[in-house]
């Protein structure tokens, strides 16, 4: 379904009510709104305390509403089978950005004026491309130009008889598209990493059976990890598809902690300090040009900066006061939960090569052995993927870290996670997670004190008189390989190979890529509307690599 103009949300809030009521509706609605502006929080409540009946489901929308930033947005509701996604700017440009195939459209006429692109003769040829056959249409207007413009669309329309206030418009599309038939929902997801586990539990969601090919016979992750999102000044590709995880993330996270599930986090806010004066400059400059909200991103002094730390900072910097804190491992936990039966996880079978075998994909072992087949198989085994698809030129590398745990100590606390060079970020048990080293060419998966002596190094630069009194011999650590990219985007999509998708590439923002691309990849195989534009999920298709 698909709204132009999402206004206070009641058009949206009414449908997913008669979605609950009717006990023969879908598995799932999708309900897609173009605007240009968008309401303040503030405003939306008052503008919806008069409709008690939907009270409930308001402050849900509320609760989730996104923050005035252009582009697409996603947010799920009634545990992810009610997915609004909103379009937030120029008609124009978004419209065509949209892939989708809409069954009902809504055009409210007071859309005209804050996104007339809509109704214009381009406007309307993306609503035919968006078509699905049989697809319905409403309209409050039956203003001759639109009933005309929709008519040589292919919509037969007509006006409503029973209009007494307003002329009301209603139309079919007669003109046949192509219906393009799912194939059965089996996949075999090789790798069971955050990417691996979080495409597994987003397909899952969709009614998929997924066999989840771990080769490690336990998971090992670091204790933590951070989630901000990535600004600069040209706010380039890379910003705005981060901005689009970022704001996914902290959603599929609130709802994986809302939904029983237990996840370990907390969105006690991100403070990115800048390296000296010049950097300071230049993070004053992005935040004024771009205009951020205050709740996504704002510049701190040195004095706001220590404030929110809650110790001595090495200067000013930028504040993501909704930027967040989360345990991999219960991240891991909790999906696989929320995923259920539907996830099959084999541990501690390397898979060694694949086979086509008809309409299926095998993976095999060092043996010969299948392990598991299925007609649609995802690669999300980090920087190995390539390995097992050379066809795909994915260009991975793989990068060492390695992390420091600095024990609980009451004269050594910190009040938000602190990055920078590296970054500090305080752990459930009173002591603090401080990393992370960048070493290619690098195989070595023990944890070495001189990488502890590099880390506090790290953490000294940043807060100084931190680490006081620490030694590296004693310390604990953890140590991982990121799976990078040139371009330092995710990988997530099909590839060239009929049935071979990729989820990998997260390089040191798993945290941030994951969620949104595993949200991608379910979409493109369930043939469902997509979370990102058409361009942004270009930018993060395994095809980029080919061109």
């Amino acid at each position: 379904m698909l709204q132009a103009g999402l206004g206070d949300g009641r058009t949206f809030l009414r449908a997913w009510q008669a979605w609950r009521e009717n006990a023969d509706r879908p598995r799932r609605l999708h309900f897609i709104c173009v605007d240009s502006a968008l309401l303040s929080r503030e405003g939306l409540i008052q503008s919806l305390a008069p409709l008690a009946e939907l009270s409930v489901l308001a402050t849900a929308l509320a609760a989730a509403w996104p923050p005035p930033l252009a582009g697409f947005h996603r947010v799920h509701f009634d545990a992810g089978n009610v997915i609004l996604t909103l379009l937030l700017g120029d008609a124009r440009e978004l419209l065509p950005q949209l892939v989708a195939r809409v069954d009902a459209f809504i055009l409210d006429a007071g859309s005209i004026a804050r996104n007339p692109a809509i109704w214009s003769p381009d406007g309307i040829r993306e609503l035919v491309r968006l078509a699905a056959p049989g697809a319905t249409l409403t309209s409050n207007t039956a203003a001759g130009g639109v009933r005309t413009a929709l008519g040589d669309a292919g919509f037969r329309c007509q006006v409503a008889s029973d209009a007494v206030d307003l002329p009301a418009l209603s139309g079919i599309f007669d003109k046949p598209v192509p219906v393009i038939a799912i194939r059965e929902r089996r996949v075999v997801v090789v790798g069971a990493g955050l990417a691996g586990t979080l495409a597994a539990e987003r397909l899952a969601s969709r009614e998929w059976d997924v066999e989840l090919i771990d080769a490690r016979p336990q998971r090992s992750v670091a204790a933590v990890g951070l989630l901000r999102p990535i600004a600069n000044l040209r706010d380039a590709l890379n910003a705005r598809v981060s901005r689009a995880a970022f704001l996914y993330a902290l959603q599929h996270y609130r709802s994986l902690q809302h939904d029983g599930y237990h996840l370990a986090w907390d969105r006690c806010g991100v403070l990115q300090l800048a390296d000296g004066e010049d950097e300071s400059r230049r993070f004053e400059a992005i935040a004024r040009s771009h205009g951020y909200p205050p709740a996504f991103l704002e510049s701190v002094d040195a004095e706001r900066a220590a404030s929110l730390a809650g110790c001595a900072v090495r200067g000013g910097g930028w504040w993501f006061p909704s930027g967040a804190l989360v345990s991999p491992e219960s991240l891991a936990v909790a999906s696989l939960a929320r995923a259920g039966a539907r996830v099959r996880r084999t541990a501690g079978r390397a898979v060694d090569r694949l086979e086509r075998d008809g309409a299926h994909w095998r993976a095999l072992d060092a043996a010969g052995n299948v392990i598991a087949e299925a007609a649609a198989i995802v690669l999300a085994n980090a920087a190995d993927a390539q390995r097992l698809l050379p066809e795909a030129r994915l260009g991975l590398a793989s990068v060492r870290g390695q992390v420091t745990y600095l024990p609980a100590d009451g004269n050594r606390t910190l009040g938000r996670i602190v990055s920078g060079s590296g970054y500090v970020a305080p752990l459930p048990d009173g002591g603090h997670c401080v990393g992370a080293t960048y070493q290619h060419d690098d195989d070595d998966s023990t944890v070495r004190a001189a990488d502890h002596r590099e880390n506090l190094a790290r953490a000294e630069t940043m807060l100084p008189g931190f680490t006081a009194g620490l030694h590296p011999l004693p310390l604990a650590g953890w140590t991982g390989f990121r799976t990078t990219v040139p371009d330092r985007l995710p990988v997530f999509g099909a590839t060239a190979v009929e049935g071979v998708h990729v989820a990998t590439g997260l390089g040191s923002r798993g945290l941030l890529w994951a969620p949104l691309g595993a949200e991608l990849l379910a979409c493109q195989l369930e043939g469902e509307p997509l979370p990102l534009s058409r361009d942004h999920a270009g930018a993060i298709s395994p095809l980029r690599f080919l061109s």
